[in-house]
C-alpha cells in the first residue's frame, strides 16, 4: 500500500514538472513569434529593414570578436555591457541573426518572468492574459529593437518577480533575500555599465525591500543582503575593468561611459512636452492606481509602497536624456505589476459581488479609470507599430537603402574599404556590408564635438594630418561644423551620392 502510494507521489509530481515545462516552452515559443514580427530592424522577416542604433550596436559587438577595444577604438557613451552582449550573440552567429539570438534568449527569460508574475497573483487564464497584455504593451515601445531597453529587460522583470514573491511569500520566498540581493546587484552592474537610467525597477525593489526590513528590524540579514548585493555588482564590474585594464583602456572606459555620458544627458538635456508626458502614461496610471489601492494588511501595505516607489523613481528617471520611443520600454515591468494588480482586485470585487450581492471595492472605479487611460495611450502607438510592419514586409521597405549601399561599397576597391573615414555616416553602410569604421568617431560626431572641442581637434588632425583617401557620409552639406565641412569640400570631390551614402575622393 505504502510502495502504491509512494509511485503515485512520484508520477504526480512528474505530471506537474512535466506541465511546467511544457507551459514554459509554450510561453517561450510566444515571445518569439513576438520578437519576428515586432522587431523589424532585426528579424529575418524584414531583411532589408535596418535601423541606426540597432545597427550601431551590432557592429561594436562585431568589433569586440574582432580584437577591437570599445572606447579606445570607438567612441560612444554606452556602457559596455551591451556591447558584450552583442558580442556573445556575434560570436555564435554573424550578422543580425547574431543579434536576433540574443533577442530571443533576453525575449525567453522576460516572458517566462512575466508569466511567473502573473502566477503570483492568477490562474494560467489569467496569466496567459497578463502575457498578451505585456505583448500589446510592448509591441510599440520596442521600435525597431535592438536596446539596452529590450535586451536587459529581464533584470528588471526578475527583481520585480523577487520582491513580489518575498512581499507575498516572506516565510518561504522563491529565493532568500540574501540571494535575490545577489541578483539585484547582478541586475544592477547590467545597467550601471550599460545605461544607468534603465535601472530605475531595481533601485524601486531595493528600496521597497529594505523599508520592509528596516520595519522588522531585521538586521543580520540586511547586512547580509547588502554584501550580496555588492558581491552581485563586482561580478559584472570585476571582469569588464580587467578587460579595459589588459587593453590600456581603462581612462577611456571611466570618460565615455561615465563622464561623457552624464555631460549628454546634462547638456542635450530635452525640457518637458506633452509628447514626452503621454509616452510616460504609465508611470502616472501606475501612481494612481497605488493611491487607491487598498490597504488593509501588510502585504496589500507593501505591495501598494512597491508600486508607488517604483512608478515614481521611474517617471523621474524617464525624463533623463532624449525621449526616443524605445526609452518608454523601461515602463513595461510597471506595466505588468498594474495589470497584475488589476486583475486580481477585479477577480475578488467580482466573487463579493457575486457572493454578497455589493461592491466590496468603491474604489474600482479609480482602478479601471487608471487602466483604461494606459490602454488608451498604448492603442494608437501599438497599432500604427502593427501597419508600419506590415508595411515594411509585404513592400520590402529599405531594399533601395540596402543595394543603395551595397553600390557606394562597390565603388572603392575592396583593399581600400578598411581604410574608408566615417564623417557622418549611418552604421546602416556598415551593417549591411558587415565592415568596420577606420575612424574612433564613427557615429553621431556633430554633438560629440560640440560636447567635446577636444575631438574636433582630433577629427581635424586625421583629416589633414592622415589624409584618408575615401570618406564617406550622409548628407554633409547639413553636417554641424562648418571648420569640418570647409575642409572635405576643398579637399575631396563627391564620386557618388545615393539615398544611401555619400562617396567623397581625395583631391589628386
Amino acid at each position: 500500500m505504502f510502495r502504491g502510494s509512494f509511485f503515485g507521489i512520484i508520477s504526480f509530481m512528474d505530471k506537474n514538472k512535466a506541465e511546467r515545462i511544457i507551459e514554459y516552452i509554450v510561453v517561450a515559443l510566444t515571445g518569439v513569434i513576438y520578437i519576428f514580427q515586432c522587431s523589424s530592424w532585426t528579424s529575418p522577416l524584414y531583411p532589408y529593414a535596418y535601423g541606426y542604433d540597432a545597427s550601431w550596436y551590432s557592429l561594436m559587438g562585431r568589433a569586440i570578436t574582432q580584437g577591437k577595444v570599445p572606447y579606445k577604438d570607438y567612441f560612444d557613451l554606452k556602457g559596455p555591457a551591451l556591447f558584450f552582449y552583442e558580442a556573445f550573440g556575434q560570436l555564435f552567429i554573424k550578422g543580425r541573426n547574431g543579434v536576433f539570438l540574443i533577442q530571443c534568449i533576453s525575449i525567453i527569460l522576460t516572458v517566462i518572468l512575466v508569466w511567473k508574475i502573473g502566477r503570483l497573483f492568477l490562474n494560467r487564464p489569467g496569466s496567459a492574459i497578463l502575457l498578451l497584455l505585456y505583448y500589446y504593451g510592448a509591441y510599440a515601445l520596442i521600435w525597431g529593437g535592438n536596446t539596452v531597453e529590450e535586451l536587459f529587460m529581464p533584470c528588471s522583470m526578475a527583481a520585480v518577480y523577487l520582491t513580489l514573491d518575498y512581499i507575498l511569500n516572506e516565510d518561504e520566498p522563491v529565493l532568500d533575500p540574501e540571494y535575490s540581493a545577489l541578483v539585484f546587484g547582478i541586475g544592477f552592474g547590467i545597467f550601471l555599465f550599460s545605461k544607468i537610467t534603465v535601472a530605475a525597477v531595481i533601485c524601486a525593489s531595493l528600496i521597497t525591500v529594505f523599508i520592509i526590513m528596516v520595519k522588522k528590524k531585521k538586521w543580520d540579514i540586511l547586512r547580509d543582503c547588502a554584501v550580496n548585493f555588492i558581491v552581485g555588482v563586482l561580478f559584472i564590474a570585476v571582469p569588464l575593468f580587467i578587460y579595459f585594464i589588459a587593453n590600456g583602456a581603462v581612462k577611456e572606459f571611466i570618460y565615455c561611459a561615465f563622464l561623457f555620458a552624464f555631460k549628454r544627458s546634462t547638456d542635450y538635456y530635452e525640457a518637458f512636452s506633452l509628447g514626452w508626458e503621454k509616452n510616460i502614461i504609465i508611470c502616472y496610471a501606475s501612481f494612481l492606481y497605488g493611491l487607491f489601492m487598498r490597504h488593509r494588511d501588510e502585504k496589500e501595505s507593501n505591495r501598494r509602497m512597491y508600486i508607488l516607489i517604483t512608478s515614481v523613481l521611474q517617471f523621474m528617471l524617464l525624463h533623463l536624456g532624449t525621449p526616443y520611443l524605445y526609452y518608454f520600454l523601461c515602463q513595461m515591468p510597471v506595466f505588468v505589476m498594474l495589470f497584475s494588480y488589476f486583475m486580481k482586485d477585479c477577480k475578488e470585487a467580482f466573487v463579493s459581488f457575486r457572493e454578497e450581492h455589493k461592491l466590496s471595492d468603491p474604489r474600482i472605479a479609480a482602478y479601471i479609470i487608471a487602466i483604461v487611460i494606459a490602454l488608451v495611450q498604448l492603442y494608437p502607438l501599438t497599432t500604427d507599430k502593427f501597419l508600419e510592419n506590415l508595411m515594411i514586409y509585404e513592400e520590402d521597405n529599405g531594399k533601395q537603402q540596402y543595394f543603395d549601399c551595397k553600390e557606394i561599397a562597390a565603388l572603392v576597391p575592396e583593399w581600400e574599404r578598411a581604410g574608408i573615414y566615417n564623417l557622418e555616416s549611418g552604421m546602416i553602410y556598415y551593417e549591411i556590408n558587415q565592415d568596420l569604421p577606420s575612424n574612433k568617431y564613427p557615429v553621431n560626431l556633430p554633438y560629440f564635438l560640440h560636447l567635446d572641442p577636444s575631438i574636433k581637434t582630433d577629427v581635424m588632425n586625421k583629416l589633414q594630418y592622415d589624409t584618408p583617401k575615401w570618406i564617406i557620409s550622409e548628407r554633409l552639406w547639413d553636417f554641424d561644423d562648418e571648420d569640418v565641412k570647409k575642409y572635405v569640400f576643398s579637399h575631396y570631390e563627391i564620386i557618388a551620392e545615393n539615398d544611401g551614402e555619400e562617396l567623397y575622393r581625395l583631391l589628386d
